[in-house]
Formats: structure tokens, sequence, C-alpha cells
């Protein structure tokens, strides 16, 4: 199945610059492999996400693939002018997420192909960071109680361990495993391997930096705004009010991508329309795949399926 991804059909527009460069747009192809043997669901939908080496959002693209089954090919256009990061894959409404590690895009011209990128299946890791190690990006995801580490289609868990300086994380299951954190760079090792020393990048679009009041649930404007409350955490949990019972659950950021698993609820009684609004949070929640964030703004917008489900500001 083919998929043509044009600027003007995608979940995340071009940032201004980019848009307003005098340099045509490159052609960038591909094709997502899956690696599991499956059938892929009706509701499952294609991923495309291009960020900047700050894991600021560039332009994405969230679709149905209708039934179809993997491999997909994708053709997108992307700015040429700085080293981009690419990721693909699918994902379900029960949250099964299948998603290639980020790849580098050296800023060009010339049309390029990307060949089969791999889509393994990916537990919650949380909120991610990108870390910079030689020519490789690594994705680092803080749990409640531990680090995952995903590199070479493995996800490692790291439990934290007493340091003299910094945060150092070790796998419990192989102590030649770690990761050192020492303020922007880290000391990463794999089974005694030690990576070259790493950076690590950090983005505008952080959505853990404050309390976000909702102002519209599907282009309905909420009730009494300033009672509402969405919170993330760097560890992947989040809390919610939209004014009556507190919500709480976990949460996924890879790049442009962002879904919320199972949530839990206190079970208190709504003043009438409130319920109603609860209810209509509590619905589309589930099917967010996306967000936008304009940090200068304090504005935030949560997607599904390319449209705006969410509006909400600091």
């Amino acid at each position: 199945m083919r998929i043509f991804i044009a600027l003007f059909g995608s979940l995340l527009a071009l940032t201004a610059a980019a848009t307003e460069s005098e340099h045509p747009l490159r052609e960038v192809t591909g094709q997502i492999m899956v690696l599991e043997r499956l059938a892929l669901s009706e509701d499952t939908m294609l991923i495309v996400d291009v960020t900047s080496m700050q894991d600021d959002p560039v332009m994405g693209l969230r679709q149905s693939t209708s039934g179809a089954q993997a491999p997909f090919d994708f053709v997108l256009e992307v700015p040429p002018e700085e080293v981009l990061v690419l990721r693909v894959g699918l994902r379900s409404q029960d949250d099964v997420v299948w998603l290639s590690e980020p790849v580098a895009i050296a800023p060009g011209t010339t049309p390029l192909d990307m060949g089969p990128l791999r889509a393994p299946r990916i537990p919650l890791m949380g909120a991610t960071a990108l870390l910079s190690c030689g020519n490789q990006l690594v994705e680092a995801g803080m749990m409640p109680e531990s680090l995952r580490i995903r590199l070479n289609e493995q996800v490692m868990t790291l439990m934290p361990q007493p340091a003299a300086s910094g945060a150092f994380y070790v796998d419990d299951t192989n102590p030649a495993t770690s990761l050192h954190l020492r303020d922007d760079t880290a000391l990463l090792r794999i089974d005694g391997a030690e990576l070259s020393e790493c950076t690590v990048l950090q983005t505008r679009n952080d959505i853990t930096a404050g309390v976000w009041k909702i102002s519209a649930i599907d282009d309905t404007p909420a009730m009494f705004p300033s009672r509402t409350e969405l919170v993330f955490y760097p560890d992947g949990r989040m809390t919610a009010s939209v004014g009556c019972n507190r919500l709480v659950g976990g949460y996924r950021r890879h790049g442009g991508l962002l879904s919320f698993g199972r949530l839990a609820s206190t079970r208190m009684s709504c003043p009438e329309g409130l319920d109603v609004q609860e209810a209509r949070f509590t619905q589309i929640l589930p099917k967010v795949d996306g967000y936008a964030l304009d940090t200068d703004a304090g504005r935030l917008s949560l997607t599904a399926g390319g449209q705006t489900v969410l509006r909400a500001r600091r």
C-alpha cells in the first residue's frame, strides 16, 4: 500500500521557518516493516513523525490503514536545511504501538530513499528523551521507578543506583549495561561496550512543564476551565480533572506521538453539565495519537487522526 504524505495533508504543519524557506522541499521515501506476523485491525493508524534534532515536531501524519496490511510505502517532503529525525510505525486503538527507532536525516536536496524501516512493538516508555551518541540516536524513557533504553530493537529496563554525581541506572539482569546522566551529557554502556559520549538533546516542547487548563474538548468550550487541569509528569504518569472526578493514568511520548494508557478515576457524582463534559473527555483521551505545542503562547493541542480534539493553556 503506497501512502503519499503531502504537506497540506499533514497532522502537524511545517514550522514557520521551514514554510518560509527559499529552498525547495526534499523528497524522502521508505517502507514501514512490522516485525510481528499478525493481521492488523481496521482501526490501526499509520504513524509518520518528523522532528528536529531537539525532538520538536516539524511535521507528521496519522492515517487509517483501512484494513490494509504491512509493509507500507511512504513518500514525504521535508525541509532540506537541517538535520531531522524520522520515526514511522503503527498504532491500534488499544494503544499497542509499533515504532521504528529514531533515524537521522542529514541535510541535503537530493531525493533520499530510507529503505525498509523496521517497527517493533514497544512497551510504555513515558516521555522519551533523545540521546545523540556519535552517529547513533538512542531513546531514553523515564518510568515511575525505572528508566528504559530503546536501542537495536531492544527495550532495556534500568534501575536507579547511588551515584556521586548525576543519576546512575543499571540493568539488574545485566550489570554491564548502565546509563550515567550528568546535566546534558550521558555515558551509556551496553554489555560493557561504551558508546561514544552521548549528548542529551533538549526539547522546547516540554509538555511536563506546568499545569494545563482545558479550554475546549471536541471544539466545545470547556465549562469552568479554571477548575480543570491536565498534568504530565516526566516519569510517564498523568493526572487530569475536568471539574469533577480525578483521573490518573499513564502516557507515552515519542517525538510528536502522544498516547494514553488506561485511566483510573474517582467515583463522585458530578453536577449536571460537568458529567457530560467528563464523559466526553474520557471518550476522546484514548483516541489521542499526537500533539502540537506552542511554547511561546503556552497553548497545547491534542490530536486524533489528524484532527484537534482537545485544547489547553498554561
